[in-house]
């Protein structure tokens, strides 16, 4: 799976936004040049993501952009998925039909338990996790998982079951 620049640009203007106070109205040139995404790609995905519902655009010599919910209330997949559309691993988990070895295929569930897993993490980790960077990568290269809010863990540490 690979995800594009367009999603990432995508994360990045709303991770920009999630870090100011909510409801704060911001000029895309802004986004743009804080978060080093090319000015002429910026509009259309600003487009993508308000028609999404998950920013607003306001129009106006006060005009900009803001976001739609809360930084809590906004997930990573609902950006990517937003940008990309639905996160599909492999061609045979979007259309099963497309596959001549649906019934047969060993490969398929195990790229499925992938997919599900991602799209999980993706889910179940909104901006305000992002904001606040609670998140801490295992050492043994296991997805990031949220950490404790205990200020005794203000370094990496590994994370077990």
């Amino acid at each position: 799976m690979h995800l594009t620049r367009q999603s990432d640009y995508g994360v990045r203007a709303v991770l920009h936004l999630a870090n100011l106070p909510y409801g704060k109205v911001v000029q895309t040139k802004e986004i743009a040049a804080r978060q080093v995404i090319p000015s002429k790609y910026l509009p259309s995905i600003i487009r993508t993501l308000a028609r999404a519902g998950l920013i607003r655009t306001l129009r106006g010599n006060q005009g900009g952009v803001m976001l739609a919910r809360p930084p809590e209330d906004l997930s990573v997949l609902e950006v990517i998925e937003a940008v990309e559309g639905p996160i599909s691993l492999v061609p045979c988990l979007r259309s099963p039909e497309q596959c001549v070895h649906q019934d047969s295929c060993t490969f398929r569930p195990v790229c499925e338990n992938v997919q599900n897993s991602l799209i999980a993490q993706l889910h179940n980790t909104t901006f305000a996790d992002l904001v606040s960077r609670t998140y801490v990568q295992a050492k043994d290269g296991m997805p990031l998982e949220a950490a404790p809010p205990d200020e005794s863990l203000k370094h990496s540490r590994v994370l077990s079951d």
